[in-house]
């Protein structure tokens, strides 16, 4: 078997992967023609790769049927993402943080901060504890705690300093999560360190956030070595 079959074919799987990441990137409910806009192609032939897309599950309709959102196919593609290697000396620092934690610990990793096509990449997930939905946590930044961290970073002045996020009930009824910032050595927001509990631990948070400090500092001296 030969590549991907001919120039044409070719062309036609790089524009269905970067249909793809721009749903991921625009967050669920984008249109088809605000997906041929944003990514330069012809209307008809994103209407076509959307259509495919839907029919294979790595897209879906949006309820309202006015826009899509990622599908179940990749939703499974981004459980499997969530098994991504960090550095040993970073994964040291979070086994220790789960050692002393009856709750999931978990680290998220965020790129193009400050952008509008700002995304949350998984980079260590408690295996203990997986995500609920790792596809809505992903792609829909204000139903979890990580995703409203980088939501009050895009809001708050750059002389200010961002504060913890929580989120209760948003993914699953009677539990919830609260997000620290991790930081860079200059200061920039490079990811967020989450703690998913029960919903009386996570409003009342002070006792968990005491136990995630020492971890968040030591990892703001390791963010940068990380993928």
């Amino acid at each position: 078997m030969s590549g991907f079959g001919g120039d044409g074919a070719s062309r036609s799987v790089i524009s269905a992967l970067e249909l793809i990441e721009e749903v991921a990137a625009s967050g669920p409910g984008v249109s088809a023609n605000e997906l041929a806009r944003n990514l330069g192609l012809p209307r008809s032939t994103t209407y076509r790769l959307v259509n495919l897309l839907a029919q294979e599950e790595y897209l879906v309709r949006t309820p309202d049927l006015g826009g899509f959102a990622l599908g179940r196919k990749v939703d499974r593609l981004i459980g499997t993402a969530a098994a991504a290697t960090v550095p040993d000396r970073v994964r040291a620092v979070l086994d220790e943080a789960r050692s002393g934690m009856r709750f999931g610990v978990h680290l998220f990793g965020y790129m193009r901060v400050g952008t509008p096509r700002a995304r949350i990449t998984p980079m260590d997930i408690d295996p203990d504890y997986p995500l609920s939905d790792a596809g809505r946590i992903l792609r829909d930044h204000r139903a979890s705690a990580v995703g409203r961290l980088l939501l009050a970073h895009d809001s708050t002045h750059r002389s200010q300093s961002i504060g913890p996020t929580t989120q209760v009930g948003s993914l699953v009824p009677g539990f919830g999560c609260i997000a620290v910032p991790v930081l860079s050595r200059d200061g920039s927001l490079r990811g967020a360190l989450a703690v998913a509990a029960p919903e009386h631990r996570i409003r009342a948070p002070e006792v968990i956030l005491a136990s995630l400090e020492p971890t968040r500092t030591t990892l703001a001296g390791l963010v940068d070595a990380m993928a």
